[in-house]
């Protein structure tokens, strides 16, 4: 869904304006980084998603980014989808802020926040959380070198249905191959007394041009290896 994620080559973190800009794909942890203010930019992603014999194609997810200072910014995001009856349909919107706290020095990792909320009001009728569904993150980032950086999350994530909150915890390993090209691997796991879920994703990101970033993806649930598998693919562009 998710992350100012990640990479030195695309995300998690700070490179020179003309090679990449943080953005928040791929992956589902997020990084510490925001657009800086007044500057916007819109990500997608698509998605081919297989769990327990139901199948479902993301067409897209998308996110659109402004930064209102320089250290916060509003987010917009909506997830469109087609299942297994061709049945098309959209996700209920979700409107958010990043706020970036701290800068990380030495050991200290830079430090941010992520609130996000999901509407009642605004998707496909059959899609919709009976009620507003929040999510909050403190996201942490420590840059070790010049090619790895680490990120990890935790947070809290509710459906709109029950009372009872999700936990999320990620781990993201980020790699630069070189100024263009990255590569990362996380675990995100969602903690619930009703069961836990525990994730791993790999991927891939390019930057072929300065503003642009190309990615590919791919899920797997460690305890349901052979029943459950999601790869995608995507593009953020900074427009401005």
């Amino acid at each position: 869904m998710l992350i100012a994620v990640l990479l030195l080559a695309g995300f998690c973190r700070a490179q020179e304006e003309e090679f990449s800009f943080p953005t928040d794909r791929p992956g589902n942890v997020w990084g510490t980084e925001v657009l800086p203010f007044n500057k916007c930019s819109w990500e997608n992603g698509f998605s081919y998603e297989r769990d327990h014999g139901d199948r479902t194609i993301g067409l897209p997810s998308t996110i659109y980014r402004y930064g209102i200072f320089n250290n916060v910014e509003f987010r917009i995001g909506a997830d469109f989808q087609l299942n297994d009856a061709m049945v098309f349909g959209m996700n209920p919107l979700t409107f958010g802020t990043k706020i970036h706290l701290h800068d990380g020095r030495e050991a200290f990792p830079s430090i941010a926040f992520l609130a996000q909320v999901q509407s009642p009001h605004l998707g496909s009728a059959d899609l919709l959380p009976d009620h507003l569904a929040p999510s909050m993150y403190l996201i942490f980032e420590n840059d070790v070198n010049d090619w790895f950086a680490i990120c990890y999350n935790v947070g809290s994530e509710w459906d709109g249905v029950t009372a009872t909150p999700t936990v999320f915890l990620g781990l993201n390993l980020g790699f630069s191959i070189t100024d263009e090209l990255g590569t990362y691997v996380e675990t995100f796991n969602y903690l619930h007394p009703d069961g836990n879920q525990y994730m791993t994703e790999i991927g891939l990101t390019y930057n072929p041009i300065p503003r642009l970033q190309l990615d590919i993806e791919a899920d797997f649930d460690v305890q349901h290896f052979k029943d459950y598998f999601r790869a995608g693919c995507g593009i953020a562009w900074r427009i401005n």
